[in-house]
């Protein structure tokens, strides 16, 4: 795993998995895609690193791959200027990794988005208070209430002593939508505030707002340690997938810069970039029983026994 932060993470909009994926690759490079598409996000994916991991290939084969899986869409790295929960704000580099095949063209839009700008073919974003995908609401019409604000408009028919105006669903909005966002459902809230009422209700507002507060369900768990903290994302930045430099000091293609690129030709060039020899493996390739071949050598070794002839009757 990376440090905290970093590490691979998955692109969104991927197709599910399917026994055919990166059947359009090499056997290698497919070989390491689907052993990518295996790890969880956090996953220190370098080539380094995945030449230490896998014990077939070396620094310059699992470089020369993670270089055609750029070129056919399924990586980019990219620095991440983030805000997180305690307000500190830092650069982190990750490595997105798409299942799916992504253009040139996918990427640069991702990265556009996530920074908040408007992509091309992209949505405008939502108006504040507007659900994502939630139409916009023509001028002169009211725009639809909040979920929490059903679950009280709606406590009156369930419970005629609990009829509210719209101005106390208003004020007692925000206490609902804090009870729906710690993971209770739209009954439980009802069956909540609808139970054990006194014969006589006299003022609902305050008698709700009571319950409300009183009965408010704990905070959720915090997340564990090695999950990612909340943040939000400042910018976002294009960089080359083995080095440093990113889009704003070198011209990248295909999310690879010139140097590290014309690198790679090199030790194509240069047969570098093959199978390791087993001479040369950290560890065997397959388990093998010492016990079984050294028997089977010493059995090789053994000069054959000659069978014992009778000895000759002489002759008169």
């Amino acid at each position: 795993m990376a440090k905290a932060g970093y590490g691979k993470r998955h692109a969104p909009d991927q197709a599910p998995s399917r026994a055919d994926d990166f059947s359009d690759l090499e056997p290698r490079e497919a070989a390491i895609a689907a052993y990518i598409d295996r790890l969880p996000e956090g996953a220190a994916i370098g080539y380094k690193v995945l030449a230490e991991e896998l014990p077939d290939y070396g620094q310059q084969a699992c470089r020369s791959a993670l270089d055609r899986l750029t070129r056919a869409g399924h990586l980019r790295r990219i620095r991440v200027h983030v805000t997180v929960a305690d307000g500190q704000m830092r650069w982190v580099t990750r490595t997105y990794f798409s299942r799916t095949a992504r253009d040139a063209a996918w990427w640069a839009a991702h990265v556009r988005f996530v920074r908040g700008l408007d992509a091309p073919g992209q949505p405008p974003a939502p108006a504040a208070g507007q659900a994502v995908g939630e139409p916009e609401p023509e001028p002169g019409v009211r725009a639809p209430r909040s979920e929490a604000y059903d679950v009280l408009a709606g406590l009156g028919r369930r419970e005629p002593r609990l009829q509210l105006s719209e101005g106390d669903c208003v004020q007692l909005e925000h206490l609902v939508g804090e009870w729906l966002a710690r993971g209770v459902g739209r009954e439980q809230i009802t069956q909540a505030l609808t139970s054990g009422l006194p014969a006589s209700v006299h003022s609902a507002g305050p008698l709700l707002r009571k319950r409300l507060e009183t009965k408010m369900p704990p905070s959720p768990a915090p997340r564990p340690e090695n999950d990612h903290p909340s943040e939000q994302i400042v910018g976002m930045v294009m960089m080359c997938l083995f080095c440093d430099e990113d889009e704003t000091t070198t011209t990248l293609d295909h999310g690879v810069c010139p140097d590290c690129r014309a690198q790679v030709a090199r030790d194509e060039a240069a047969g570098l970039t093959g199978d390791v020899p087993d001479t040369f493996l950290a560890r065997p390739r397959a388990e093998v029983d010492v016990a079984a071949r050294m028997a089977e050598l010493r059995s090789a070794t053994v000069r054959p026994v000659l069978p014992v002839l009778p000895a000759p009757r002489s002759r008169r």
